[in-house]
């Protein structure tokens, strides 16, 4: 009785591993159409999968060769597991560290990576990273992607948690300065639902050093929120001519797109929505607009640019 106990125990331990398999399977070879990285749908002439440079300096997108219709995500795990057509490209999956397993759930893909991804170097690290987010997120249904090791959270070496990854927090970054990337967060302020008011969205990015954070600030704003709760003020069409902070006061000079009326949203909120942005950025108390380097007009019909704003309060929701 004891002997046939244990083995219908055994028997049961046995299925429960196989259906966490097959589970594990049906999440990793779910298959969805395929969208590009900036958000509209792919075809397959679009598919990409992400390699580092033999540097460590940059990832480079190649194209997928592909007759499928769809794709899985283990698809574009067998295609970074590939060697790619670039001799300057190095294999992004089962190198330097190998893929225990994957799981889908409500738009977050979670990998799981085994101890030997703690050997990367900091570059190596955040390109593998930025390697895996916009290759992963290119399947429609996936926003985010996040890295596990052994089942733990991936933590950085100040203890800060990474955890979900969209493409847009990384910033693109310049030749060899990568192993100066960082990581912060941008108070910027979007739109309400009236298009009157304005409401504070933080946003978490990795970025280079070498990007000014107001730099930074601005062409977060013109890429709008990554959100329901708050919208877009500035159209994704205007241009940055030149951001620079002196004595306290920033001076942001924008193209004439900044004045199109893209949104529904007031004068107002669009202006403050740059102003009060860049006031959260220390060392700036006040910021002074102009377009294509014009001071002596209005921003759209009333603000006038000839003198430096402060931060707006009244009109924060």
């Amino acid at each position: 009785m004891c002997m046939i106990k244990n083995i219908m125990q055994r028997g049961a331990a046995v299925a429960a591993i196989l259906i966490a398999s097959v589970s594990l399977l049906a999440a990793c070879s779910s298959q969805t159409p395929a969208r590009a990285v900036e958000g509209e749908q792919a075809t397959e002439e679009d598919w990409k999968a992400y390699y580092l440079s033999e540097e460590n300096i940059e990832i480079v997108g190649e194209k997928i060769a592909s007759p499928k219709e769809t794709l899985s995500v283990n698809d574009l795990v067998e295609a970074l597991k590939k060697k790619p057509k670039a001799p300057e490209l190095t294999t992004t999956m089962g190198v330097r560290t190998n893929l225990l397993g994957c799981k889908l759930e409500t738009g977050q893909l979670t990998l799981n990576f085994d101890s030997d991804y703690r050997q990367l170097t900091a570059s190596e690290e955040v390109l593998f990273r930025q390697a895996l987010v916009y290759t992963f997120t290119q399947i429609e249904g996936i926003k985010y992607v996040i890295v596990t090791i052994e089942g733990e959270p991936l933590v950085l070496a100040d203890g800060r948690e990474v955890g979900a990854m969209s493409p847009r927090a990384f910033i693109e970054n310049a030749g060899k300065e990568i192993n100066s990337y960082a990581k912060t967060t941008l108070h910027l302020y979007f739109a309400d639902s009236s298009g009157t008011s304005l409401v504070r969205y933080d946003e978490t990015v990795v970025y280079s050093s070498n990007i000014p954070m107001e730099r930074l600030v601005v062409d977060n704003l013109i890429e709008g929120p990554d959100t329901k709760v708050c919208f877009p003020t500035v159209s994704t069409e205007a241009k940055v001519n030149n951001v620079i902070v002196r004595d306290g006061i920033c001076y942001c000079d924008l193209d004439s797109k900044i004045v199109d009326q893209a949104y529904n949203v007031s004068e107002e909120t669009v202006f403050y929505s740059i102003v009060n942005s860049l006031c959260e950025v220390r060392g700036i108390s006040k910021v002074q607009i102009s377009i294509d380097g014009e001071t002596d007009r209005v921003f759209r019909n009333e603000i006038r640019l000839d003198k430096a704003y402060e931060k707006n309060l009244d009109i924060i929701k």
